[in-house]
């Protein structure tokens, strides 16, 4: 009972009543093992869900999430991060939407059969870099046919404008930034930004420092804040949201507490309610903090996925 000892106190004290869970599959798996590696998180999952079934609900459209939260219970909505579990078959993107996969990110920060990601560090990154193949322009196309959302976080620039192109319903940037206010290559540039918000989509605001600030004096929940204020300026409050990305407190139970290798802003959920979340009631409006905490994204889920 994984979901219930180590992650269900930690959620709903955060206030959190649905979230998005990613299927990343680690470089060691790749290429061979990726699509029985997805299979398996997706398969340990409901094993989960099973054991759990009064604290967590798999949801894959809105109504799903509401009737879940009136019960008490946190949503969770599946995600692809990175395409790699399809390779180069477009049939599969199907076959996770019916084992309940309802959002897909062409990339990690990585080149696969979809296109190139943006990579951490420019010296990493591709010498002559492209933006998505013709598997990548597919996949995008079907995943608006079948009802998927799509999500360019992870995603280069060129494969970011391509992806901008083909869409004709809302898209996310579902952990991302600005890079107008730290130059990560993962964060988004202010056209970028109005883009998203101009097909109706969201850009949710990571809590991974080294994309808050350069500076590593100034990665803190004021910085953080600075992003929230910068995308409203840009593009407006009803496009912005919260994509913590919290792997500090995910790794921890893995390898131990080490406080060295904390990079996130906040230690879990809690922490990033009670250090930001919740006081920021104090500096929003009420409509304004109902639509940044969650509303902006079950509009966008509402949306795509009904």
């Amino acid at each position: 009972k994984v979901l219930e000892r180590r992650h269900f106190q930690n959620l709903k004290e955060a206030g959190i009543s649905a979230i998005i869970c990613s299927l990343y599959i680690c470089d060691n798996y790749l290429p061979e093992g990726a699509l029985r590696n997805a299979l398996d998180q997706i398969s340990a999952l409901k094993e989960e869900l099973e054991e759990s079934r009064e604290l967590f609900s798999l949801c894959t459209n809105s109504s799903e999430a509401e009737a879940a939260s009136e019960k008490g219970k946190i949503g969770l909505f599946l995600s692809l991060e990175g395409a790699e579990p399809l390779g180069n078959d477009i049939f599969l993107l199907r076959t996770f939407y019916d084992l309940g996969v309802r959002l897909i990110g062409l990339t990690w920060s990585r080149r696969n059969y979809a296109g190139d990601g943006s990579s951490f560090d420019p010296e990493d990154a591709p010498r002559y870099p492209g933006g998505l193949t013709k598997f990548g322009r597919e996949l995008v196309t079907e995943a608006q046919k079948i009802g998927m959302v799509v999500d360019v976080s992870h995603l280069n620039d060129p494969g970011f404008y391509e992806v901008a192109e083909l869409m004709k319903s809302p898209f996310i940037a579902s952990h991302s930034n600005c890079r107008s206010l730290c130059g990560s290559a993962r964060n988004l540039k202010d056209d970028q930004i109005r883009i998203i918000a101009d097909s109706g989509g969201v850009i949710g605001l990571n809590a991974y420092s080294p994309f808050v600030s350069d500076n590593e004096a100034e990665r803190n929940t004021e910085k953080f804040f600075e992003h929230l204020k910068h995308i409203t300026k840009v593009a407006g409050i009803d496009n912005v949201g919260l994509g913590l990305d919290l792997c500090d407190c995910i790794g921890s139970l893995v390898i131990g507490d080490d406080d060295s290798r904390q990079k996130d802003l906040f230690t879990d959920h809690r922490d990033a309610a009670r250090r930001f979340i919740v006081p920021l009631k104090e500096r929003m409006n009420h409509e304004d903090y109902e639509a940044f905490t969650g509303g902006n994204f079950m509009r966008v889920l509402e949306r795509v996925l009904g």
